[in-house]
């Protein structure tokens, strides 16, 4: 007598994905909560108006400084700290209202002299700025 063996089926074993799209909401939801509580500072400047016409700016109320490739400030050729060199702009501030501040950076000067400038001329209320690479060194940095 043979007995049969009855083979039971087996269910391919699977992994539930019900709950995924949960999931994917929820972190959805937490990452646009997250990222609303961020808060990017920046340094914020007045931008030129659109169409505005060109400005015309005497010689007397330039103030150039020159940022060196070592990060390290300079005016008319001498260099400064920014401490040192923010009273040098605050005097000239003082004698003429009319200042233009004019910043022209080194192709190598590091990123963080920038913004450095601009918040020590918010800090003295200077709005006139400009701020460029120094031409002579555009070459540099390839």
């Amino acid at each position: 007598m043979a007995f049969r063996v009855k083979r039971k089926s087996r269910e391919v074993d699977e992994i539930p994905l019900a709950s995924t799209s949960d999931i994917a909401f929820l972190l959805i939801v937490f990452f646009l909560a997250a990222s609303a509580l961020l808060e990017l500072r920046g340094v914020q400047m007045p931008l030129p108006v659109k169409d505005a016409p060109p400005m015309q700016i005497l010689k007397e109320n330039v103030f150039k400084i020159g940022i060196a490739p070592d990060g390290g400030f300079s005016h008319d050729g001498t260099a400064y700290e920014l401490p040192e060199l923010g009273e040098v702009i605050a005097e000239q501030f003082k004698a003429n209202s009319e200042l233009v501040v004019v910043v022209r950076a080194h192709a190598e000067a590091p990123a963080q002299a920038i913004p450095e400038i601009v918040k020590l001329l918010q800090d003295l209320q200077i709005v006139r700025v400009s701020i460029g690479m120094d031409p002579k060194s555009a070459g540099a940095k390839r």
